[in-house]
Parts: C-alpha cells; structure tokens; sequence
C-alpha cells in the first residue's frame, strides 16, 4: 500500500513502470522523517496542502508551500555505465535538497549514461563522467494523494535540449513549449514517434537528431530512454488541470520566448497561434481545438517549404572556448569567471563542503556542485598568470 504517492497520478505523469512505485514510496517516507534533509514532515505537509485546496483554489495556486517554506528538489537518478555487460544492472542515487526558488516542491527522474565501466567501490570518486543526460521533472505535489485527478484538464510542459560541457561541437541550448489536453507523457511518445518516422516540425527534427539511434533499452525500471553523447535532455511539465480558456492563455505567454529562431516552436502559442494560422489559410476557424490546430501547423509548415530541415546545432565558433565564455557569461542568473575560479579551489583544493562555498562565493548550492561535477563551466578557463579575486 502507498502512503504518499497517488498510484494513478504517478503513472500519468512518470515515465515508470508500477513496480518503481513502492521504492519511490519507501523513498518519499524517509524524507518525510528527515533523513535526507533537515527537517521532518515536510511530505505530510504537502499531503494536508493537496486535501485543504483540493475544491477551493485554482491548480497553479495549489503549488505552494502551505503555512512553512517547502522548496524540495527530490531527484531519484538511475545511472547506468556503458561498460556494463548487464543492462538490467544498473546503479541509483537520491538526493534532496532545497532549490531555494520560488518554483514549487519538484520531484525529477534523472537517467544518466556514463563513460566506461562502473567502478569496483562506489565509496571513492568513479573515474567517468556523463555522457548524456534524461531528465523528467513534475510537481511533486501533484503524483502525492489528495491532489485529485492529475490528468483531468490539460497541461503545459516543455522539453529543453542542450549541450554538456564536453560535448564537441557545442549548439545553443533551445525550448519546446507544449499544450495537450492528454497525459504529457502520451503526447510525448507522440512527439517521439513523429520524430523518428519522418515529421519536418522543428522540434520533431532535433528530437529525431537528440535520441540514440539504437533508441531504447531496458535497463530493470522499465524504458530507459538513451539521448545522444553530450546532450541534455529536460522535460517539465509547468501546469495541470487547466480549462482550456486558461491553457491557451499561459501558452500564449509562455511560448512568446520559445518562437522560432529562438526556441522550436514554429508558430505563436494560444489563440494568438490559431489567428496566424487562420490568417495563413490553414484553420477554417480563429479558434478550434488542439488537434485541428496541430494539423493545420504541420500544413503550415509544409507550405513555408520545409522549414523544420534547419539544423538548430550551431556554428563552429561554439567549438572554440572565448566564444563559449563571451555566451555564458552574458546570460542571466550565472556565474562569472572569478565566481567559478573560487568554488573549483574551495572544493578541490581545500575540500571545503558546498553549502559553505555558496556562503563563499554568493552562489547557490545547486551551482556548486554543478561546477564541482563539471556538470557546467567546464570549459571556463583561467588565463596564466591571471589571479581571481576573492568573492567574499
């Protein structure tokens, strides 16, 4: 029997099998003691949350934290080593945190394929590192009881792909944003199966270019999803049960920043999208329904030529380490140069832990670890003879 987890939910939302649902539940109830945070009951907290909003407030007002701070980071990570010869054997980890946002209580599957063999004791640092990386994230709250049906309504998700710091060329990182009024996870094996039989809709051409070509695998929780070396494949659903009114409304908004060519998706999000269409000649309508309006997307791009053949992977010049520095450091929100110099000789030079060289450094622990891992700013280099200033 599960104590947290709503069965129905879980399997609407995650790509998982049923019989992973037990170990995410025996998961969730050590957290809920504190085992793996500092503090207890924040699971039945959310619980309570779920059952005393369920019939007064709108969903996205529901993702809160209730009467104390609850920003939980839960991430479960299967990790398998190409050197294994079983594939059914593969590794896990746990980790939760604090994410330190505004953003709501989040739980994330994270499938990481990595270089080489598995190392004989997991108690030492592996000599490897990540090939590719597939992350699912959903609100926490919304696979735990008392939310309801998670799937009545529709939802809003957006797929991210980008390059980890090894990866050879690098490409800009770019989003999709989606609206369905299914499970996301069905329309994603809708979007796959378009990718991988032929649709010219940009986001379905990158997506065919992302998954390995020898595609699935199973590796003992079920589909194990491969992407190609050096991609980072994110997937987040943002909204459930939305009325339709409301769905179109926040994808309008959201999509303004993922149009084509800063982002895949190759028209305007909401009834804004449907008007462009109809002033296009392929809606009969301004408003119609989602599937009529995806029909008339993809004749719309059938007419502009093939527009989804661009390659979105860029340019040489992201193969040369000034022009990644020049395009880290003028993005919002990161780390500058002197910033991820301190945190690599805190960390490994002094061995301090990461909570303290974010109190260092003024960063977060999140970017930390990140850039301990070498997850990010791998290639940020500090030139000779050149000394970093000390961030505290």
């Amino acid at each position: 029997m599960l104590e947290y987890l709503d069965e129905s939910n879980a399997l609407a939302l995650l790509p998982v099998p049923p019989n992973f649902l037990p170990p995410l539940d025996d998961m969730l109830k050590k957290l809920n003691t504190g085992e793996f945070v500092d503090e207890k009951g924040l699971l039945a907290d959310l619980l309570r949350v779920n059952k005393r909003t369920r019939f007064s407030m709108q969903p996205w007002g529901r993702l809160s934290a209730g009467r104390r701070s609850n920003d939980l980071w839960v991430t479960y990570k299967f990790i398998y080593f190409e050197g294994q010869t079983d594939p059914e054997d593969y590794f896990y980890s746990i980790d939760a945190r604090r994410h330190g946002t505004l953003q709501s209580p989040m739980l994330s599957l994270s499938f990481d394929r990595m270089h080489g063999p598995p190392p004989a004791d997991f108690r030492q640092k592996p000599d490897s590192h990540v090939v590719s990386r597939r992350i699912v994230s959903v609100p926490l709250q919304c696979v735990l009881k008392n939310w309801g049906a998670a799937d009545k309504g529709h939802m809003i998700y957006e797929h991210n792909i980008s390059a980890m710091d090894h990866a050879e060329p690098q490409f800009k990182d770019l989003s999709y944003v989606g609206l369905t009024s299914r499970s996301w996870q069905t329309r994603y094996k809708e979007h796959k199966r378009d990718a991988l039989t032929g649709s010219e809709l940009l986001f379905h051409t990158l997506l065919a270019s992302t998954l390995n070509k020898e595609g699935i695998m199973q590796a003992g929780m079920g589909p194990f999803e491969v992407v190609r070396s050096g991609v980072c494949f994110l997937s987040e659903l943002q909204y459930v049960n939305l009325s339709f009114e409301k769905a179109m409304d926040i994808e309008e908004h959201m999509v303004r920043r993922t149009l084509h060519p800063a982002g895949l998706n190759m028209i305007p999000g909401g009834f804004e999208g449907m008007k462009f269409l109809h002033q296009h000649g392929c809606l009969h309508r301004q408003r119609s329904s989602l599937d009529e309006r995806d029909r008339a997307a993809a004749q719309y791009l059938h007419q502009q030529g093939g527009l989804g053949k661009i390659a979105p992977w860029v340019s040489q010049n992201w193969a040369r380490d000034d022009f990644y520095e020049q395009v880290i450091f003028k993005r919002q929100n990161t780390l500058n140069r002197d910033q991820v110099h301190a945190i690599r000789k805190y960390g490994s030079e002094w061995g301090f832990a990461a909570d303290v060289i974010a109190n260092l450094v003024g960063a977060n622990v999140r970017q930390v670890r990140d850039v301990l891992r070498g997850k990010y700013y791998a290639r940020v280099q500090v030139a000779e003879g050149e000394a970093a200033s000390d961030p505290s």
